[in-house]
């Protein structure tokens, strides 16, 4: 098998997903981490200004690394980095641990569950070293309780907090003198409606912990689980310093249900921490943010005083027991400039604030709110107002940092990616996304059209979708309504060959209900977009999971399109299924619809199962349909009626009959040919699919060899100067071969293979591939933690 150099690049985005936190390292200027949700941690490049990943190498079959919990850097070796991420479902999770920066890593068990993306992903340090023994973590699990390791995560032990489990973060003091724990009062709940204790301290290492004193908590009766939960720290050498929040009451997690995982937050409150000349730790006082403490400053035509701070007509302060709609999160100080604090509300409805103080909180300056406060700018074209309602799309502000070296520099996350001032204590004071190198949305799907100005249309996970005319800049946001609001998590599109600027797609409707999900339909490349009108009345279950759709961040289905563009054929969603109670079609571009009829081997109609769409690539008459344990259909009369076909040879048990990259397959119609596909179907390996039309038979043959494994397939051009829809296609495959995980591209239908990837160019989840249709060489990526990418040969 030979070898082929190959580069990659994103197509950028930027952004675009949840980043949890920050580290920078307290004793060295220049070094600055984050962690992401779901697409691993990042090292700042100050020289270039821009984010390089760390997970590169991290394999489809191995993620650990792209789900961060946790990052911890020692204070004593600049160059030492430990990740704590994992998989839930492993029951145990992974402590990377790197010497050099994050270049290269060795890994040990961390003998709990672990996972980035779950409940407590937004709050504080959870894993730090001992700043007196650089050989001993403190590790604070989200769901196990404490562990402590004194051989730099080699082996764990347990440590009791006071029967809790569920934990928030640790704060290890000077010298180790104290240990201080967050908790969600999960397992010592007063009630099912109300939370346990929060603060936990030890004076002994760990090995004994008792309460830490901490402010009383309201009931909320509107609250599914009551009861203050600390979210996150800082420590500037004189305080610590503790924010807190309450469950919201649209929660839609209970027990471990807090920061931005809870969905809203109530009865948010700020307290400081004063150490004792014995190194035990004070009772605190509070510090929370109220009119008699906090000034704004607003610019030029917004509300004033209180009108922004405490509007009783939004509710924000609730004045029957003194507390907030919304929590608290992220708070920073800066040894530098003492008496500097930066702070975050967490699920306020209106937009989340950074509040700043200069005297350890003793007052507060709201210095960013929406962008009427603050000079916010964005230069990711998504994130424009006029892409967001005409509002700030700053969400989950769940944590912010200041540089310890530079208190005019502050960073802080969203649910969208990373912002920072580098004029914080200026008069003149701005903020900014700086989020060029990171890349960490969940893309589902990845197309190259056959013609047109538009190279590559991506299918996006919460940011809905982008059409690329040039691979290499951000692209407008495309896929929007008239009035520029964004669609989300597209689940897949599809496009007539004939008629490339036709495309119609399966969004969800955003989360604030300013679009609904369906089916949109450009007639200009993903230029605009118009929402077809949803086809009640065909049967009672249809107009049940229509509705649904309707309502924000709800799966549409899967759709496809015949070449002449005028029948579709929609698999209506329910959850990630498809039933085939929920396939419909429509013979005028989506006007009307009508119900699919589907018969079996037997010709005896079909109600219950699953299936899967696909339009033929050259016959308008022609659709195909693929279900559970293999099952396969053609369609003759443009969508109207399916029936099952004979499979003449021994085909993998393959459930094709669900959305949104659950089941590792992949099928592809070739271009230029009728009744031709690929399927790639995991362990099964890759398959070429022809339906003949005179016979009305199913050909099915194995391209790949017994054993190899083949996740994802797309096509592309066969030469420099091949005819993309007339010539045979080249084909890029995702897989193991031969024992080996890659990339691959074969120009011969697998009978000779070339490896296109090397160890360091393996980026994670690939949900989908395709080849470019017009470009020699190049095919497109797209991943579930690194973004959507191309790669081309390397010039030599």
């Amino acid at each position: 098998m030979q070898n082929i150099s190959y580069e990659y690049h994103n197509l950028p985005i930027p952004g675009g997903g949840y980043v949890t936190g920050f580290a920078f390292h307290k004793k060295q200027k220049g070094i600055l981490y984050c962690r992401t949700d779901i697409g691993g941690v990042y090292r700042f490049d100050y020289a270039k200004q821009s984010w390089k990943s760390l997970i590169d190498h991290v394999t489809t079959d191995k993620l650990d690394e792209t789900f961060p919990i946790a990052i911890a850097l020692d204070d004593q070796n600049p160059d030492r980095i430990y990740i704590a991420c994992g998989v839930w479902e492993k029951g145990e999770g992974t402590l990377a641990v790197s010497e050099d920066r994050g270049e290269h890593f060795h890994y040990y068990t961390i003998p709990v569950p672990v996972h980035g993306n779950l409940n407590g992903r937004g709050t504080g340090m959870r894993l730090v070293v001992s700043p007196k023994d650089p050989d001993t973590l403190y590790f604070a699990s989200q769901q196990s309780g404490f562990l402590v390791s004194h051989d730099r995560g080699q082996s764990w032990t347990v440590r009791d907090v006071c029967g809790e489990e569920y934990l928030t973060f640790v704060f290890a003091g000077p010298e180790d003198t104290c240990l201080v724990v967050g908790t969600a009062g999960v397992v010592t709940r007063i009630s099912d409606r109300e939370r346990g204790h929060s603060l936990y301290v030890s004076y002994d290492q760990g090995e004994s912990f008792k309460p830490l004193e901490e402010p009383a908590h309201y009931f909320y009766e509107e609250s599914r689980m009551s009861g203050l939960v600390a979210q996150r720290y800082d420590y500037d050498g004189k305080y610590i310093y503790v924010t807190f929040s309450n469950t919201g009451k649209h929660s839609y997690v209970v027990e471990n249900g807090y920061s931005c995982d809870s969905g809203d937050a109530l009865g948010g409150k700020v307290v400081r921490y004063d150490f004792l000349s014995d190194g035990r730790i004070s009772s605190f006082e509070e510090i929370t943010p109220n009119a008699a403490n906090t000034v704004l400053i607003a610019q030029k035509n917004q509300m004033l005083e209180d009108e922004i701070l405490f509007p009783v007509v939004d509710g924000e302060r609730d004045h029957r027991h003194g507390g907030y709609n919304f929590g608290f999160s992220g708070i920073s100080s800066c040894e530098s400039q003492p008496g500097l604090l930066i702070l975050s509300t967490i699920c306020r409805d209106n937009g989340d604030k950074l509040y700043l103080s200069m005297d350890y909180g003793e007052n507060w300056q709201v210095v960013l709110h929406d962008l009427g406060i603050g000079n916010m700018h964005f230069h990711a074209p998504y994130m424009k107002k006029e892409y967001n309602g005409g509002h700030s799309l700053i969400h989950w502000l769940s944590d912010e940092k200041i540089n310890p070296f530079c208190p005019d520099e502050v960073w802080f996350n969203s649910g969208t990616g990373v912002f920072r001032s580098e004029t914080l204590l200026q008069t003149d004071r701005s903020f900014s996304d700086c989020c060029t190198g990171i890349e960490e949305t969940v893309h589902l799907n990845v197309y190259s059209p056959v013609a047109g100005a538009v190279q590559c249309i991506d299918i996006v996970g919460d940011l809905g979708g982008f059409a690329f005319e040039d691979v290499d800049k951000p692209c407008e946001n495309s896929f929007a309504d008239e009035n520029g609001n964004r669609y989300i998590t597209c689940i897949n599109a599809d496009f007539s060959d004939e008629q490339p600027e036709t495309v119609i797609v399966t969004p969800r409707g955003n989360w604030t209900g300013k679009t609904k999900g369906g089916l949109i339909l450009s007639t200009d490349q993903c230029k605009t977009f118009t929402r077809l009108p949803m086809p009640f009345g065909i049967s009672d279950y249809l107009d049940e999971k229509l509705k649904g759709i309707e309502r924000p961040n709800v799966n549409s289905g899967w759709v496809a399109m015949s070449p002449d563009t005028q029948n579709i054929v929609w698999s209506v969603a329910d959850m990630i299924m498809l039933p085939i109670a929920g396939v419909i079609h429509s013979h005028d571009r989506g006007k009307t619809f009508a119900k699919v009829r589907v018969y079996d081997l037997a010709g005896e109609e079909v109600t219950v199962g699953r299936l899967k769409v696909f339009s033929d690539r050259m016959d308008s008459e022609l659709f195909y349909g693929f279900g559970e344990h293999s099952r396969m259909y053609v369609s003759r009369d443009g969508g109207a009626t399916f029936y099952q076909k004979n499979i003449s040879v021994s085909f993998p048990d393959v459930e094709f009959g669900i959305i949104d990259t659950q089941n590792k397959t992949e099928i592809r119609g070739e271009s230029g040919r009728c009744g031709v596909f690929y399927m790639a179907v995991s362990e099964g390996g890759l398959w070429k699919y022809r339906y003949d039309k005179e016979k009305d038979e199913i050909w099915l043959h194995k391209l790949s060899k017994d054993g190899d494994v083949v996740y994802r397939v797309g096509l592309g051009l066969l030469s420099e100067n091949s005819d993309y829809r007339k010539d045979d296609k080249a084909l890029y495959i995702c897989g193991t071969l031969d024992g080996e995980y890659g990339f691959y591209r074969s120009f011969d239908e697998m009978k000779t293979v070339e490896r296109i990837n090397t160890d360091s160019q393996m980026f994670g989840e690939i949900n989908s591939i395709d080849g470019d249709c017009r470009t020699f060489g190049r095919f497109f990526i797209a991943t579930g933690s690194r973004g959507v990418l191309y790669g081309i040969p390397s010039v030599q």
